[in-house]
């Protein structure tokens, strides 16, 4: 069985138009992938900010807070934030470190308290970090 160039040319647009109506359907179902995964990533960040907002409101509600306590697993987190020379703690800071007590322990997490801490471990700490950075001698 021989093939004449008809035969060849007719496989041949066979092969490019599968090749074709393959790549729609690929293009297709990636658009709608894509378009799924905005609309997951648009309500988690709805949800966040829902969450960053009623922590917000409790933070307003007790000014001054230290330790975070997970009622009902028991779980207790320690944080320390920068001060200003008032002693007082930023609202953002605050939220920041409630949304990350929530994130850790889940949603039953109760911020009591932020303070700052100083102490000498912090100032070691903070000497390990910078020291750890290797900086090039001009000579």
């Amino acid at each position: 069985m021989t093939l004449d160039g008809t035969d060849l040319i007719a496989i041949a647009a066979m092969i490019a138009a599968g090749f074709a109506v393959c790549y729609v359907l690929l293009l297709r179902k990636l658009r709608a992938i894509a378009v799924d995964r905005e609309m997951k990533v648009a309500d988690q960040i709805g949800s966040l900010d829902e969450a960053i907002r009623a922590l917000e409101t409790r933070l307003a509600e007790h000014p001054m807070q230290t330790v975070v306590v997970n009622q009902s697993e028991g779980v207790q987190v320690e944080g320390a934030a920068e001060a200003h020379e008032s002693g007082e703690i930023d609202p953002e800071i605050q939220a920041a470190i409630a949304a990350a007590a929530v994130a850790a322990v889940g949603p039953n997490a109760v911020v009591h308290s932020v303070k700052s801490a100083t102490s000498p471990w912090t100032q070691q700490g903070r000497v390990l970090v910078q020291g750890g950075h290797n900086l090039r001698v001009q000579r």
